[in-house]
């Protein structure tokens, strides 16, 4: 197995608020997606902080011990203890979605907390989940740190999480799920599956004449890999930005992706 990651800012922002995360290891494989909201301060440290905290749980294996749900309390509460180490941080530095795969035992686990997308290539054909809130709000775990802000949020009008998710070989109609409900995905895999979470700066990317591109036409850019020797990941939106530079391509928003090949 091999893991890789990478991140790049977009061109409205001064800074790249997303963050990402992969390795792969002789007990387990794992990808970790963190993306900041641009409306909040210090994101770009507070996405790298709860990435980080995923990783801790990952690593000692103690994701197992925990409900989906459990596991997204006990990251966020892990990742807030930088709130005491650096007093001129809130909490809001936590705005942030996290998207988490991990491959064990030939086992894939996905937990999404958040909007973003998740890609599955298989040697039959490619699985995706792609989850949209309508208010353009994502429900993020830093909301459970403070009752207010859980309650502003819960009383959003006419906010739902859109969950598309399109199976080979046959396409399910998307779900509805209220917000703060992790999406989980979980399947057994096989030795050259791909397993890619990409935060929601996928949707940003538009053509020369300014008219957007779907993401549906995009995952191929991000997760076709080539070869899995050393950072493919990096490679292949290294190869991407060059043809968005040449085409006249731009993405608005930061974008992440991490990957795992079995």
């Amino acid at each position: 197995m091999n893991a890789n990651e990478t991140y790049w800012i977009g061109k409205d922002h001064n800074v790249c608020e997303d963050y990402a995360i992969a390795e792969a290891n002789d007990v387990m494989s794992y990808a970790i997606v963190s993306d900041g909201c641009s409306a909040s301060k210090d994101v770009d440290f507070g996405a790298r902080a709860l990435a980080m905290s995923a990783k801790k749980y990952l690593r000692l294996g103690e994701v197992t011990d925990f409900t989906p749900e459990e596991f997204g309390e006990s990251v966020i509460q892990n990742a807030a203890k930088v709130v005491d180490i650096f007093p001129y941080l809130s909490f809001e530095c936590l705005d942030a979605t996290l998207l988490v795969a991990w491959v064990q035992n030939k086992n894939l686990t996905v937990y999404m907390y958040g909007d973003g997308l998740l890609v599955h290539r298989m040697k039959d054909g490619i699985n995706t989940t792609h989850i949209h809130l309508t208010s353009n709000a994502p429900d993020y775990l830093s909301y459970h740190l403070n009752p207010l802000r859980r309650q502003q949020y819960d009383e959003l009008k006419d906010n739902k999480k859109e969950i598309s998710v399109e199976m080979t070989p046959y396409h399910p109609t998307p779900v509805i799920s209220k917000p703060f409900e992790p999406y989980v995905y979980g399947c057994s895999v096989e030795e050259g599956d791909v397993i890619s979470v990409i935060s929601d700066g996928i949707n940003s990317f538009r053509r020369s004449d300014y008219t957007p591109i779907p993401w549906q036409e995009l995952v191929d850019e991000f997760t076709a890999y080539k070869n899995f020797e050393g950072e493919f990941v990096l490679r292949r939106v290294s190869a991407f930005k060059r043809k968005c530079l040449k085409d006249g391509i731009t993405h608005s928003d930061d974008i992440s992706v991490a990957s795992i090949i079995v």
